[in-house]
């Protein structure tokens, strides 16, 4: 039935392909290998040497955009038999989304291989109103890592894919009030309540600011919230906060976030953010460490992180970034250098490496192991 309701939902691409230019239908997409080592938690060291070919298709038909992207991803490993491996698996779409656009084929103590509809909808664009249907990214957060108001799809601030995000299955409509203010609407129902996801927001600009305020029901949990994203002189000045009332212990909590980021010179760039997490559990639950979705509804484990980035561009197509997140309750930390190089206009590579410190027990770090990574990214 969900292959059926994405097939329908792209048949305008082949019913329309003949009444339209052939720019109006672009082909392209990716291919990235993604090697890390590391130790498990159970102290034992492993490799991972991720594979991943996405192709991309675009069909404009103004007021239409039809857009699909498919991967196909190939992970080589020795560590499927323990519980790190469950993260990987727990970013499977039947764990994350309301339709199950994955295919596993092969999951074995060394292959790990995967078929995704990553991305298909439909959307529909004036200068008054829009509306997107289907598998989307929908990300309400300014903040670069933690982001109180990043509630549909989050990311975690130490994932290494930074570009790669589990789409959610919605309705995302937007009209437009005036020429900076509007208010949006998503709808993403699952196959229960505790999968459903529902939101709305207001956004305008007061001065040199983008203000939005948001209210939303996210499996359950019912949310509240406010963000700024504008400039303060010439340093860009943004911040979050939310009010959670959680339904499954019947908690409720205060999120906010607060960042400045500067260009100091065209080669170095400094990022500052500081996050107040008042849903933090003393004693989270493990299976946070081990469930992409535990893990992004507790956004973190301890109360106070501050967050830096700093780059600096040897030329420019030569860059290194450092982002370090220090622990101030656990006393742990981060530290992830990277250098990335452009090789050409299609393909960049990156090497990088995070390191962790501080107490295993009671700490947002201090149970993780340091990781090394090499990144080679192809477009087409």
């Amino acid at each position: 039935m969900k292959k059926i309701i994405y097939f329908l939902l792209l048949t305008p691409l082949l019913i329309n392909s003949k009444a339209a230019s052939a720019e109006d239908l672009t082909f392209g997409g990716h291919y990235k290998n993604l090697f890390v080592t590391s130790e498990a938690s159970s102290g034992e060291g492993y490799f991972l040497d991720t594979n991943r070919l996405r192709l991309e298709m675009d069909k404009q038909a103004d007021p239409w955009q039809f857009h699909l992207e498919l991967d196909n991803e190939l992970l080589v490993h020795d560590f499927g038999n323990t519980p790190d491996f469950e993260y990987i698996r727990s970013r499977e779409q039947d764990n994350l989304s309301s339709w199950d656009a994955d295919k596993v084929s092969t999951d074995d103590d060394h292959v790990y291989l995967k078929h995704t509809l990553y991305r298909a909808y439909v959307k529909y664009f004036n200068p008054t109103f829009q509306a997107v249907v289907g598998k989307q990214a929908i990300d309400w957060g300014k903040m670069r890592f933690y982001s109180p108001l990043d509630l549909f799809n989050p990311l975690g601030p130490i994932e290494l894919e930074r570009d790669y995000r589990v789409g959610v299955d919605a309705v995302n409509l937007n009209y437009a009030i005036g020429d900076f203010s509007g208010v949006g609407l998503i709808l993403a129902p699952g196959v229960d309540p505790q999968h459903s996801r529902y939101g709305a927001e207001y956004h305008t600009k007061l001065g040199t600011y983008d203000v939005m305020l948001i209210g939303a029901n996210i499996l359950k949990d019912n949310v509240i919230g406010a963000a700024f994203d504008g400039y303060l002189k010439s340093a860009g000045l943004r911040g979050e906060v939310t009010q959670t009332w959680q339904d499954s212990d019947d908690r409720n909590f205060i999120r906010a976030s607060i960042g400045m980021d500067y260009n100091f010179t065209e080669k170095i760039y400094l990022l500052l953010e500081q996050l107040y997490n008042g849903g933090h559990e003393d004693n989270a639950p493990a299976t946070v460490l081990f469930s992409a979705r535990e893990s992004a509804k507790a956004l973190s484990l301890e109360k106070n992180l501050t967050s830096l980035w700093f780059q600096y561009k040897f030329t420019p197509m030569l860059e290194a970034n450092t982002y370090v997140i220090y622990d101030w309750d656990g006393q742990s930390g981060v530290v992830n250098p990277e250098i990335k190089k452009e090789l050409n206009e299609n393909t960049t590579v990156s090497l990088g490496a995070q390191f962790f410190w501080g107490d295993t027990n009671d700490s947002e770090f201090g149970s993780l192991n340091n990781l090394y990574y090499a990144e080679f990214k192809w477009f087409f």
